[in-house]
């Protein structure tokens, strides 16, 4: 009788898992139970007789980031997408790899010495009783060729955000124009880039479930005019998901929803692509020629036309057009992100540079914040679209002529263990 009690509890605790959620297995990948389909697996026809009773209490809900973790760590060792993990560790060993040619630490070394406020010393403010016949002339000027291009540059400035450890989003303001805080933005950026954070593969495997079961801004890319769509692993286009479902990875990455985490993702991207431009324009000799002759032009332009009252100098100058023409390209960078183009790391020519999309992006925030804040968002976003509660585990208890016998069971974990009988 007893031996018949531990096998019917057993059975009955193994019957209730077979009832999982088949849109939740099919639409994330996760094995899930709620508690009315728990319910269904009791039964008085398994075990020593009709008079068993047993009771189903639910165990481990999938809410929990670790439970979560490890059902999603479960997914995606499966042998069908490890290849997804093989692929993002290759891009981001890819990023660390060209550590070595883009030093971002010592940003600070490659700034020229600057005034206090630079803009003010390449448009000084003239007064002036009575105006010269050239103030009408030289104010054109300035306005085409030097104002123009400082608040054009000055309109695309956005602060760094970025997740500090604890996962919360940090910005770090900046004036480039001034020089102001370009330090500790090639820092921060250098930390984010190419240092590997604890438990690294868990936080890749956490970003690919991620960018392969939650819909992006981008889910897709154009290679040589032809639109490439990304699809789960199971083949299912993520641009098809709802509207319902827009900006999950998004919120995921960042925590925030709708234009918020948008605004976010693009401001990330816009500082790494200003400081990748940067460093380039600044060690790129052909550039800096380009940039010294426009400016040294401009200059004796300026010389000429205020007869020779306002004289800039042609270094400041220089710099103005290098910041200016900076942001705008990390601009029209992100732009062309955000279409699904894809673009190199590095803007120069390497011999080994690193394709990027607006996904790897997606990828460097997630990777860079704890796994458990991250399983939490997921949790989040899971719980939109099936609110449940569900769980990955049961404990069923069989009581039979006053004895009682409790199985533990759930699904298979990635250490592999699965029951027990007390």
């Amino acid at each position: 009788g007893e031996v018949d009690l531990v096998r019917g509890t057993a059975l009955t605790a193994e019957s209730a898992l077979a009832f999982f959620d088949r849109g939740l297995y099919s639409d994330f990948g996760l094995f899930g139970l709620d508690i009315a389909s728990m319910e269904k697996a009791g039964s008085t026809l398994v075990g020593p007789g009709p008079d068993v009773v047993y009771r189903m209490t639910p165990d481990k809900p999938l809410s929990e980031p670790g439970v979560l973790r490890d059902g999603i760590a479960r997914h995606m060792t499966l042998r069908s997408v490890t290849g997804i993990i093989a692929d993002a560790l290759d891009k981001l060993e890819g990023i660390r790899f060209l550590e070595n040619k883009i030093d971002l630490s010592s940003l600070a070394d490659l700034l020229p010495d600057l005034p206090r406020d630079p803009y003010r010393a390449v448009d000084p403010q003239l007064d002036y009783e009575e105006e010269p016949d050239w103030l009408s002339e030289y104010n054109q000027l300035m306005d085409d060729e030097v104002r123009a291009v400082y608040q054009e540059g000055l309109a695309l400035l956005a602060p760094l955000s970025f997740p500090r450890e604890d996962g919360s989003f940090e910005n770090l303001d900046y004036d480039p124009f001034g020089g102001q805080g370009l330090d500790q933005l090639g820092r921060v950026l250098d930390r984010l880039l190419f240092v590997a954070p604890e438990g690294f593969l868990d936080r890749v495997i956490l970003s690919e479930y991620s960018l392969s079961y939650f819909k992006n801004d981008v889910p897709f890319q154009l290679d040589g005019g032809e639109r490439r769509e990304d699809r789960t692993p199971d083949g299912r286009p993520i641009s098809a998901f709802p509207d319902s479902r827009d900006r999950e990875a998004e919120e995921i990455a960042t925590g925030f929803t709708g234009s918020k985490a948008a605004l976010t993702i693009n401001m990330f991207i816009g500082s790494i692509r200003f400081v990748m431009h940067l460093i380039h324009s600044l060690t790129d000799q052909t550039k800096m020629t380009e940039f010294r002759t426009s400016a040294a032009g401009l200059s004796v332009l300026i010389s000429v036309v205020s007869m020779g009252e306002v004289n800039i100098s042609p270094e400041l100058l220089t710099w103005i057009l290098i910041i200016s023409a900076t942001l705008i390209q990390a601009s029209r960078d992100t732009i062309q992100l955000k279409k699904g183009h894809v673009q190199d790391l590095w803007p120069g020519n390497l011999p080994v540079n690193l394709p990027m999309r607006y996904r790897d992006y997606l990828r460097l925030l997630i990777v860079l914040q704890p796994p458990d804040l991250i399983a939490s968002r997921i949790s989040g976003v899971i719980g939109r679209v099936y609110p449940g509660p569900y769980y990955s585990g049961l404990l069923c208890q069989g009581e039979w002529e006053g004895v009682k016998v409790t199985h533990a069971a759930s699904y298979l974990g990635r250490s592999g263990g699965k029951e027990g009988s007390e």
